[in-house]
């Protein structure tokens, strides 16, 4: 199967998904290949049809009639995720799940389905969410479950009233990196996973923009030289905390396949894949703070490399 990534859009009842999922659609996506995967309770997909017009969708598939984490079945679902990636071959898969599902389940499914977890992104409606989190289980877990919070809806609150739900949210998730917005209005760079090329490209470029004022920068790791599995995982698993997302195409020696790794807000996997062409070590590293962790970060990737050639590393 084409190798693809899955961002997970999740977060209780009219909490503001689909608003925000519009707006990084036609905004920071605009031009790349994104499929949406809607799910929704009712037999009638009313969101979906907001989405389908919008020029960054390449494809959309609606689930209707049950959730996606428990009620749709793996065929229904497989057979939608393999329509998707035969026809399409796109570089991103978001699935904006029910505002009851629970993602953990519906994750468990993208793996099984051979695709890459690249975040599970929750929306929480800053005004009405504790309520939400005091009287059901399932806004509690969507909080839990998440490698990003977004606290929705700031404009209805006032600023103290957003600080002390984002203290509760924190209490319930302390991995999670926090975002605030009004009606969904956020950069797509860092949340989905097509921002990581973007980083990519921007590493070695003055910083000017919206993610450096918000704190955010990156750097990239090149090296020639194959990787010792063993203490590479090590390292993805104590990365600072600093470290909000890491992802890149790495040679392990031994292995005939590349394994493509990705790091969301201390959550890491790893996949295989077949790519004759690529000759070296590729990643990139982005985060807050990283110009404290950036030299200790290259020592400890220079020495998971094969010991005979670990000069052949470069920025």
């Amino acid at each position: 199967m084409h190798t693809v990534a899955v961002d997970i859009l999740t977060g209780f009842l009219g909490s503001g998904k689909t608003t925000l999922l519009r707006h990084v659609l036609d905004h920071g996506l605009r031009g790349k290949p994104v499929a949406v995967i809607m799910n929704e309770i009712g037999e009638i997909g009313i969101d979906g049809r907001v989405i389908t017009g919008l020029s960054a969708v390449e494809t959309m598939v609606e689930l209707s009639s049950g959730c996606i984490c428990c009620t749709i079945d793996d065929y229904r679902f497989d057979l939608a995720v393999q329509e998707i990636v035969e026809t399409t071959r796109p570089h991103l898969i978001i699935i904006e799940s029910t505002g009851l599902a629970d993602p953990e389940p519906l994750a468990y499914r993208v793996k099984g389905a051979g695709l890459g977890l690249d975040a599970i992104i929750t929306v929480v409606d800053v005004h009405d969410g504790p309520r939400q989190l005091r009287e059901t289980e399932v806004a509690g877990r969507q909080v839990e479950a998440a490698d990003f919070l977004v606290l929705n809806k700031l404009d209805l609150v006032d600023e103290r009233t957003a600080d002390r739900v984002e203290r509760q949210l924190a209490r319930r998730n302390p991995r999670a990196e926090r975002f605030r917005t009004v009606r969904g209005a956020i950069e797509s760079d860092v949340l989905f996973a097509t921002g990581v090329a973007a980083f990519r490209e921007r590493a070695r470029q003055p910083a000017a923009d919206h993610l450096h004022a918000d704190g955010f920068t990156s750097f990239v790791y090149r090296s020639a030289r194959p990787l010792e599995q063993k203490p590479f995982e090590r390292l993805l698993g104590r990365l600072p905390g600093d470290v909000v997302r890491a992802k890149g195409i790495v040679r392990f020696a031994g292995r005939d396949w590349q394994c493509l790794f990705n790091v969301t807000c201390g959550r890491y996997e790893l996949s295989w894949v077949k790519l004759p062409e690529v000759a070296e070590n590729q990643a990139v590293f982005i985060g807050r703070n990283l110009g404290r962790h950036e030299s200790a970060l290259r020592g400890a990737l220079a020495a998971c490399e094969t010991a005979d050639e670990r000069s052949s590393s470069h920025a």
